[in-house]
């Protein structure tokens, strides 16, 4: 989420240089600042490739957008390499407005950034891969150019084991398997996940995005909008719209997400097992899934053959976590915890409070 800002960051930077060269380029030059403009709205564009759709992100790329086409007769002069003896009266008065807007944008941006944090501040091994499959034969992706279809994300969070004496002590320790619903992913949870790790506990946490567990595709009737709407980039940002907005039409979705809840757990046990070994023992964490689909789950991994499932610990059950279903946004979506009343927290109060019940229900289910 910090490089999220961080992009958010270079692309304004960009458009403030290529803004404010009306003020400090007075004589004939060729106008090589005119090169910030395209280079940030190419940056911009990537930001939704990289990171999830957001307000802010869609206000930076908007205003690349601007400063581009203000800028796109400069540019190809630049190319051309033409010589620029001055700008006109409506460039200046755009460069200016553009100006003002990106500090404007900028100050919002840096109050509302998220907590920094890495695996390294909670000393813990964090690796990504790439999914690829359905839910019924899921698989870990060779590679992101493979050219098979694209699944998901999978994330592992382990602890760094520095000597045989904490191998021992971690060794009994359960796999602890998550996925967030269609609110979240699962950056919006990696503090408290984090924070599982660093006690020694492997988490294994998953973004799902198979055809056969797409929920939001089937109440739009365009191709290209179903595809938009289930994808990596809209799947979040479109919930969140439609449960403000729709509460009718959200409470069908949620009934449906329920009802895929029990697959995606499943999968992604199936793939713990294939990952950490067989007899590998896993403790599921779940928020807002109802108790019948956890139930299934864990049923299906203590019947013949298996016999690896632990128990699992509810979200829910912790009153002080106010933001059930979205994570912990008042350090990975500050934004969103701001329209919910909720402000930035730095400490990591809440998930270390919820990690901590976590390692009790676990250690009480042994």
């Amino acid at each position: 989420m910090f490089d999220c800002f961080l992009a958010q960051m270079l692309v304004l930077t960009f458009i403030f240089f290529s803004s404010s060269r009306v003020f400090f380029l007075k004589h004939s030059r060729v106008d090589c600042f005119a090169a910030f403009s395209p280079a940030a709205l190419i940056i911009s564009f990537f930001i939704f490739y990289c990171f999830d759709f957001s307000i802010l992100s869609f206000a930076v790329f908007l205003l690349a957008l601007i400063s581009f086409f203000t800028n796109f007769r400069a540019t190809l002069r630049l190319y051309a390499k033409l010589i620029v003896d001055s700008y006109s009266v409506v460039f200046n008065i755009f460069s200016i407005i553009i100006l003002i807007l990106t500090v404007l944008l900028a100050i919002g941006i840096i109050y509302f950034r998220p907590v920094k944090y890495s695996a390294s501040d909670f000393d813990i091994k964090k690796t990504q891969y790439t999914l690829t499959g359905t839910s019924a034969n899921l698989r870990i992706r060779e590679s992101y150019f493979s050219g098979a279809s694209f699944s998901g994300n999978l994330f592992s969070y382990e602890p760094i084991i520095k000597d045989d004496i904490i191998a021992e002590f971690h060794k009994e320790k359960p796999t602890i398997i998550f996925t967030p619903g269609i609110h979240a992913n699962v950056q919006n949870y990696e503090p408290y996940l984090m924070l599982l790790a660093q006690k020694g506990y492997p988490v294994l946490a998953a973004d799902f995005y198979t055809n056969d567990l797409q929920i939001l595709a089937k109440y739009f009737d365009n191709k290209v909008i179903k595809s938009l709407v289930e994808s990596k980039f809209m799947r979040k940002f479109t919930a969140i719209h439609i449960d403000k907005t729709q509460k009718e039409e959200f409470s069908k979705i949620h009934d449906d997400e329920l009802a895929v809840s029990t697959k995606k757990y499943s999968a992604l046990t199936k793939l713990a097992l294939e990952l950490f070994g067989g007899e590998t023992k896993v403790f599921y964490v779940v928020d807002g899934v109802d108790f019948d689909s956890i139930y299934a789950v864990i049923d299906e991994f203590n019947t013949e053959p298996y016999s690896n499932a632990k128990g699992f610990f509810s979200m829910n059950r912790v009153d002080e976590y106010k933001t059930s279903g979205y994570g912990f946004i008042e350090q990975t979506d500050v934004f969103l915890a701001h329209t919910k009343g909720i402000e930035r927290e730095n400490k990591f109060f809440i998930p270390r409070y919820v990690a901590n019940k976590t390692i009790k229900a676990i250690e009480e289910q042994k």
